[in-house]
């Protein structure tokens, strides 16, 4: 190897004395700051005293002791808080009462009300079904009246009886409107008799005889209603009073 042509030279450490002595201060001002602190901690406080005396009143003679007097308690009163919330409660439970008492009161009224009102419209339903009974018998009064008369005065010569031929018309006229499907042993007759006014408007229907079959004798009776106006006979008035037959397996027209 060649040896370099430049001589090593080392680098010399600069500032180390300063370092030094630095390093060397701060130590002794640790150990002072420690000397001094532990000095201060074990050093006991001075002690401070104080002479307490009260004077010592003379006796003085031939004067009389005096009792204490003894001390009276107020007495103790309620805290004022307690007293609010007392006075509150009542406030609001006389409130709670008067509403309640206002409520029974207004329900009371209510149902007299409910009541009188019920009341009311019963009477004027009765009232009115009064009226219309007594209509309703004026009327028949007044076409029963006009039926007697029409068949006092019908020039035909038959003195008020149907025709020979009115009571076929009157059965084939109610016919169609009877309703009825059940099936009848044998052919039991129900007769119908039926109050009309002159112009064939029906007054009333009864069961002049009946079939034996209830269902029958009502389908009838509801048919011979169904066909109200009956027809009139052959004078233009129809008579007062007819017997019509019916038969569940009537085959005729």
């Amino acid at each position: 190897m060649q040896a370099s042509a430049y001589p090593y030279h080392p680098v010399r450490e600069q500032r180390t004395l300063i370092c030094f002595l630095a390093a060397l201060f701060m130590h002794m001002l640790l150990g002072a700051l420690l000397y001094y602190g532990v000095r201060w901690r074990s050093a006991a406080p001075e002690g401070v005293s104080a002479e307490l005396w009260e004077p010592i009143a003379e006796a003085v003679p031939n004067e009389p002791a005096v009792a204490p007097t003894p001390s009276v308690k107020p007495a103790e009163e309620e805290p004022a808080d307690i007293s609010l919330q007392e006075q509150r409660r009542k406030a609001e439970r006389a409130a709670r009462d008067e509403a309640r008492a206002q409520r029974e009161k207004q329900a009371r009224a209510e149902a007299e009300r409910k009541a009188a009102q019920r009341e009311a419209q019963r009477e004027a339903m009765e009232a009115q079904r009064q009226a219309s009974n007594a209509e309703h018998q004026s009327q028949l009064a007044r076409l029963r009246a006009q039926a007697g008369g029409a068949n006092a005065n019908a020039g035909t010569g038959t003195s008020g009886k149907p025709s020979s031929g009115y009571a076929e018309r009157v059965r084939r006229r109610v016919k169609p409107n009877i309703i009825f499907n059940e099936e009848v042993n044998g052919n039991p007759a129900a007769v119908v008799a039926v109050q009309m006014a002159p112009d064939g408007s029906v007054l009333s229907t009864r069961l002049a005889k009946s079939s034996g079959n209830a269902d029958w004798d009502n389908a009838v009776l509801r048919a011979v209603s169904r066909s109200d106006p009956l027809p009139r006979d052959e004078n233009g008035v129809a008579p007062s009073e007819i017997r019509i037959t019916f038969w569940p397996k009537d085959q005729g027209g």
